[in-house]
């Protein structure tokens, strides 16, 4: 996500009425309330006068979602004193949400130029190139402005981020441990109480039916398709699947062909243009992804090894975490609501314990003698089917989710990742989060 710029008055310096308004108008806007930024919005535009006060009004309306007058406040700000990076910064966030991107990188890398050290224009322009897969650029972005100093949360966040994406395990858990360290003795935001919406976008019977649609193209493949993961979990407890997830898991066998694979979804789906993502070789062990053009349904077609006995796959990009169980038997098994049969491992119930573990019919899972709710539950950190090299990586995933739930204020969250970490490796930036979220 773009960040914009809000100047603050300075001690002992005159500080425009305008900018004050609109500034006040953010933190009503942070608070809720929007109706009353709106006000301070149309307060300050009668104040409008300099360079600060165009600014801030250009973030006003970026939080109020009016891109084009945010785009038109910048350019004044910029009009009456182009030497301001956080003006361009805001110009450039701007032209990205109303859709020229082109424009929004040129704006954001001239921010940079004007202040090399400023750190939301870092972020903001590595977000940009992130988006056309220019990552090792983007790296080179931040890693400029932390040697100019500005070693700030976002940009080691940022850059961890990173980090896990370019398969450097050991830069990530620094880079993520330096921004914990920063985090815990920063102010918090309020603390959000509730829990973070877990809705899907797609309806159940469309799910089933692109389920359907894939097991079919699968079945001339000789590649032994098989439910997995989430979509098992609710047949086992619901006998059927009664409603939609956020994507499809299928596992296969990796020794299918890729061509036939591909070709098997040439008409209807497109790539999954996930980060970092490497289709494997044949007979590597990985992750397809596609997404159903008419509904974008995400699927994810799991290429496994099924020698020796044993079911080792992977899920691929960015944290290739292996799984590796003992192989299983395929059933397959009527649904209602699906034309066709599902491929369940059986049985399906010491399957769902090696992926959930034993008390995987309950909707907390013990880890280490504490019950966690299972949609705070990272993928991987305790089950007994993560292969131990994957471990490291697992543990990463995770920091960067307690950097993504203190920020945002997530407090229960934090306070579950913060004890499944611990459970893992006993970090003292941990310990550190963890005692502030028991005080607050």
């Amino acid at each position: 996500m773009l960040s914009a710029c809000v100047i603050s008055a300075v001690a002992q310096s005159p500080f425009p009425r305008g900018a004050h308004v609109a500034a006040e108008g953010m933190r009503q806007l942070q608070a809720g309330n929007r109706e009353r930024a709106r006000r301070s919005y149309a307060e300050a535009v009668t104040h409008a006068s300099s360079w600060q006060c165009w600014t801030n009004l250009a973030a006003l309306a970026l939080g109020l979602d009016e891109f084009e007058a945010a785009l038109a406040d910048a350019r004044k700000a910029i009009g009456i004193d182009p030497g301001h990076a956080d003006a361009w910064v805001n110009a450039g966030v701007a032209s990205w949400r109303k859709g020229a991107r082109k424009d929004a990188a040129r704006l954001m890398a001239h921010a940079l130029q004007l202040a090399p050290a400023h750190a939301t224009a870092a972020i903001n322009y590595s977000y940009m190139l992130r988006t056309v897969e220019r990552l090792r650029d983007a790296y080179e972005v931040l890693a400029g402005v932390r040697s100019r100093g500005a070693r700030t949360f976002g940009v080691l966040r940022a850059m961890a981020e990173l980090d896990r994406i370019l398969d450097r395990p050991g830069e990530c858990r620094a880079n993520a441990l330096e921004a914990l360290r920063i985090l815990a003795g920063s102010p918090w935001p309020p603390p959000i109480r509730s829990k973070p919406s877990a809705a899907v976008a797609f309806d159940a019977e469309t799910w089933r039916g692109v389920l359907a649609d894939c097991l079919q193209r699968l079945a001339p493949l000789d590649c032994d398709p098989c439910l997995a993961g989430g979509a098992v979990r609710m047949f086992a407890l619901e006998g059927g699947l009664p409603a939609a997830r956020k994507d499809i898991d299928i596992v296969i066998d990796a020794r299918v062909s890729h061509d036939r694979l591909r070709q098997a979804f040439a008409e209807g789906y497109r790539p999954f243009a996930r980060q970092g993502q490497l289709v494997p070789d044949t007979g590597g062990i990985g992750v397809l992804g596609l997404v159903h053009e008419a509904s974008n349904i995400p699927i994810d077609l799991m290429l496994q090894d099924r020698g020796n006995g044993r079911w080792r796959g992977s899920f691929g990009a960015p944290d290739h975490l292996v799984f590796d169980t003992p192989a299983f038997s395929i059933e397959r098994v009527a649904c209602a609501g699906i034309e066709v049969a599902l491929p369940v491992p059986q049985p399906v119930h010491e399957y769902l314990r090696w992926i959930y573990g034993d008390d995987w019919a309950q909707p907390t899972q013990a880890v280490a003698g504490r019950a966690v709710p299972r949609e705070y539950i990272q993928k991987g950190m305790h089950c007994p089917g993560l292969a131990p090299g994957s471990r490291p990586q697992a543990l990463n995933r995770a920091l960067l989710s307690l950097l993504t739930a203190v920020h945002g204020g997530w407090v229960e969250m934090a306070a579950a990742l913060c004890w499944q970490v611990l459970a893992m490796e006993p970090l003292d930036e941990v310990r550190r989060v963890q005692a502030r979220l028991s005080q607050d």
